[in-house]
């Protein structure tokens, strides 16, 4: 496109702060989870990047996890192109970790291009989104420590607005404390709010999995996700739990690209299917969304942010934002990087149960470099004659 601006470098930043409260928790097969410890400090890592172009516009994009290095592999392929240009992009890197944080930035420099939200530019179906609170994975003591603690968060979670409320459970050894869980939960708040459970891949056994699902079941839960340690990724399993467990599905986290995702649906393994804007980008989440519209599937985003904002704001087919990781003491897990009025954590939300989607052109939010640069863990710079 004959004037259009092209990024003639990338810049990008690692750092770091402290979270009070979080830890990990390592279970069997070695698998991390975050909980909560009131004694422990945890060093949480984010990203930052910068596209700059030759007409002076520049996208950004900030979030937790990557490094810089690993980051500046895939940039490289994004000097020279037009913001506008990220077909080709998506069909170079799509299996690749790095592509999603890549084609955000993108989008946010073609929205700041257009003087648009990238809501708008993808369709601009709604402003309020529907919230759900998505607890960190339980804590070693104190609250979301036990079945108990759970049903009161989740009740201050309704009087706070939230709509709805997952359980990420603590990884307990004795199936019987998550079944109990489920339980007090649903009959603490089961008749206002749409509940859901998400193990990420901990029942260690198909029927563990199905004795999970049944008391899912008996609380009238909005969906089971990532039941058991297959990894999240066997159709045939998948498709035999939904023959004994009513409640539905929700899968496709640990897969990789669209094209797993479909063979999963198709396989009649899932009913919700996940979209993942931090692995896949804005691109590759929206060519999600439409082909579950198109078997008449809804998608549910997962994990916070201003991206996974304005992705939910272009969708019909979609039901609830994920407000991740909440706790009654760590309210956010996210960077602490807004300049702006941009509110992250547990109070996201409004009276309504919904979170706003920002209006400003991209992103639409206003990043605190001088705090990115203060907690810097090095930075590095792409351009064409590096």
């Amino acid at each position: 496109m004959a004037g259009e601006a092209k990024v003639t470098r990338v810049e990008i930043e690692t750092f770091a702060w402290q979270a009070n409260g979080m830890t990990t928790v390592r279970v069997q097969g070695g698998q991390l989870k975050t909980a909560y410890d009131p004694d422990a400090v945890a060093t949480q890592t984010g990203t930052a990047i910068k596209l700059v172009t030759d007409a002076g516009a520049v996208g950004e994009y900030v979030r937790g996890g990557a490094g810089a290095h690993e980051v500046a592999a895939g940039a490289r392929l994004l000097l020279g192109r037009g913001a506008h240009e990220r077909e080709p992009l998506y069909h170079e890197l799509k299996n690749q970790r790095v592509y999603g944080f890549l084609d955000v930035a993108l989008w946010d420099l073609a929205g700041k291009l257009a003087g648009l939200p990238i809501s708008k530019l993808l369709g601009g179906y709604r402003q309020r989104l529907p919230a759900y609170a998505s607890t960190i994975d339980g804590a070693v003591s104190g609250p979301l420590s036990d079945p108990g603690s759970y049903a009161d968060f989740a009740e201050q979670c309704r009087q706070l607005g939230y709509r709805a409320f997952k359980i990420h459970p603590f990884p307990w050894e004795e199936v019987q404390t998550h079944v109990e869980t489920v339980l007090a939960v649903a009959g603490r708040v089961g008749s206002t709010m749409d509940l859901m459970l998400d193990s990420f891949c901990h029942y260690r056994t198909f029927a563990d999995a199905v004795r999970v699902g049944r008391a899912c079941d008996e609380g009238r839960f909005f969906w089971y996700e990532d039941p058991y340690g297959d990894g999240g990724i066997t159709p045939f399993s998948h498709a035999k739990l939904r023959e004994l467990v009513r409640t539905p599905l929700l899968m496709g986290e640990k897969l990789r690209n669209l094209q797993e995702r479909m063979a999963f649906v198709l396989a009649g393994a899932t009913d919700f299917v996940r979209g993942e804007v931090g692995t896949e980008g804005i691109t590759g989440t929206m060519k999600m969304a439409h082909a579950a519209e198109s078997v008449g599937l809804d998608l549910e985003l997962h994990g916070s942010g201003p991206a996974q904002r304005h992705v939910m704001a272009a969708l019909r087919n979609s039901n609830y934002y994920e407000q991740v990781w909440v706790h009654p003491v760590v309210t956010s897990t996210e960077p602490p990087v807004y300049a702006d009025g941009y509110v992250a954590g547990l109070g996201a939300v409004g009276a309504d149960g919904c979170v706003p989607v920002p209006e400003g052109p991209g992103l639409g939010v206003t990043y605190d470099w001088d705090f990115i640069s203060r907690h810097s863990q090095g930075k590095v710079t792409v351009a064409a004659d590096s």
